[in-house]
């Protein structure tokens, strides 16, 4: 069956809206100065400026006195908090212990992992069968030198949801700072910063359907915050260089959308998720993980029992659909799998799938058909490796 490239690897990198570009390229012909300068070339772009990030502040419910910065990616904004924790706690204060989740994405993890090469230490909190770090867990995983809790709100892989409002009471009665990553979780789920006292949220800037190259750092009011990159005093202070206007403007339209679209990827996106599950499940044995618990609308971990998923991949890629089993800045997704006590050899025949608010239904007609073709054949040629 040949089928025209399909793309399902949308918690990895998603391309840019139509109206996001168009937002964009005026700042690349007639906007090109800084907003540091005095003269009218430099202040013209003010008034850009205050615009995109009001709507910026919208997308996450921020209070107009807290801070946002605008970063190259969610993983700079990762870096920025966790050497930030580092130089204004740690050092001041003697805590210098960091927690995260099992399942947490790379930037975190090795960012940490950094610091343990200078007297941190790292806690790795297990997650339950359902990918939740439980408060009973972070409980025990915490100490009186405990400086920051980082964990990713929503995994973009498997979809599971942390409990991060829970985790956020719990981290305040504590006096213990927590950071959030909610790349996942922006323009899929309602997001009210008001409401939860989270101190650092990050996201990246693609999954929005916004520019390559963007992300978002904020940081509530009242929280010291060591800029990473120095010299100039460029977004107040917190982040020095020549201030990426075309990014900024194009990130604001990314996130307008994403807000006007949120019904949309609760209601449309889920319920053909919900199809490419259902459709694969009449015509081949799979198994949906965390199917009972809630989940991110837009993504699935589907296991292909007796089947390796680095084939089931390439095969995949072969008919032009693009899937995904972790790496890069995610980990690999059998470990993640794994974390939730899913017995190995299942979990290395697992793919993610995850879709955008663009996804159409003829899309996951075809992804179904060509899926189940290629994992029938793979089927009949691993049965003899699984016996």
């Amino acid at each position: 069956m040949t089928v025209p490239f399909l793309y399902f690897d949308h918690s990895t990198a998603s391309f840019p809206s139509e109206e996001t570009i168009k937002k964009m390229v005026p700042f690349f012909k007639n906007f090109w100065g800084s907003s540091l300068s005095p003269h009218f070339k430099g202040q013209e772009l003010i008034p850009f400026m205050e615009e995109a990030y009001s709507q910026l502040y919208r997308l996450i419910g921020a209070d107009t006195q807290d801070h946002f910065t605008l970063t190259s990616s969610g993983t700079e904004a990762i870096n920025h908090v966790i050497h930030s924790v580092y130089r204004n706690i740690s050092l001041a204060t003697g805590k210098n212990h960091f927690v995260t989740a099992a399942t947490d994405e790379a930037a975190s993890i090795l960012a940490i992992t950094q610091l343990e090469k200078l007297g941190c230490l790292h806690t790795s909190v297990e997650v339950n069968s359902a990918g939740i770090v439980t408060i009973e867990a972070l409980s025990e995983s915490i100490s009186a030198r405990t400086a920051l809790v980082s964990l990713s709100w929503g995994n973009g892989l498997t979809g599971s949801i942390q409990p991060i409002a829970e985790i956020a009471s719990f981290c305040q009665e504590r006096g213990i700072q927590l950071h959030v990553d909610a790349t996942h979780v922006l323009g899929k789920l309602p997001v009210d910063l008001q409401e939860i006292p989270i101190d650092y949220l990050t996201f990246n800037g693609s999954q929005l359907h916004g520019p390559v190259g963007t992300g978002g750092l904020y940081i509530r009011q009242g929280i010291v915050c060591t800029p990473l990159l120095v010299g100039g005093s460029e977004q107040g202070n917190q982040r020095a260089g020549q201030l990426n206007l075309p990014g900024l403007v194009g990130l604001a339209s990314a996130a307008i959308e994403a807000t006007d679209q949120l019904d949309l990827i609760g209601t449309e996106t889920a319920r053909l998720r919900n199809k490419l599950e259902t459709e694969l499940a009449k015509i081949f044995p799979i198994e949906v993980c965390y199917k009972n618990q809630p989940r991110l609308p837009h993504c699935t971990t589907i296991i292909f029992p007796k089947i390796m998923n680095e084939a089931l991949l390439f095969l995949l890629n072969r008919k032009k659909i693009c899937a995904t089993i972790g790496g890069g800045n995610f980990q690999q997704l059998p470990l993640l799998l794994l974390c939730s006590g899913i017995e190995e050899k299942r979990a290395h025949s697992s793919l993610s799938f995850s879709l955008s608010r663009y996804t159409t239904e003829e899309e996951i007609d075809l992804a179904v058909q060509a899926t189940f073709e290629a994992a029938q054949t793979l089927a009949k040629c691993s049965e003899k490796l699984y016996l």
